[in-house]
């Protein structure tokens, strides 16, 4: 069985706060490096890599994402689309705990995969999201 990739971060911001960092458009590309993202459910945006192209607002070799889930302000779930292979699952819940906000993320989809496909891929994202995204995340929350 392939395994999800999660990550979780408790974050010092109320989650009203932490939800406005994870879906203002103004936001959004200082934690994900994303373009032309807009909080509407069926919204395609962009992940870019590339910091040239995405300063740019090059899209070219970047992943689609489709928002599917708009939940304010516990749930965004949006769809990864890698070039030419089915997509995966990005799922963001937020919930409120003492002193500020539970954040947990489970990127999912995997099972459609051969472990061994997809092991570096995973292992390379689970370490994106737990140690870049994640914690700029709870740096423009709390900021």
């Amino acid at each position: 069985m392939v395994a999800e990739v999660q990550s979780i971060i408790e974050i010092a911001a109320p989650r009203e706060h932490v939800w406005r960092a994870l879906t203002d458009p103004a936001l959004v590309p200082l934690w994900m490096g994303c373009l032309r993202f807009q909080p509407i459910a069926g919204h395609i945006f962009y992940l870019q890599p590339d910091r040239a192209r995405r300063d740019s607002d090059d899209v070219t070799n970047a992943i689609a994402c489709r928002i599917e889930i708009l939940d304010y302000p516990r749930r965004l779930s949006f769809s990864w689309g890698f070039p030419d292979v089915p997509d995966t699952f990005v799922d963001i819940r937020l919930r409120n705990i003492p002193g500020g906000t539970h954040v947990r993320l489970v990127h999912s989809g995997w099972d459609q995969f051969d472990d061994r496909e997809t092991e570096d891929v995973r292992g390379g994202l689970g370490q994106a999201w737990h140690t870049v995204a994640l914690p700029r995340l709870r740096a423009v929350a709390e900021g």
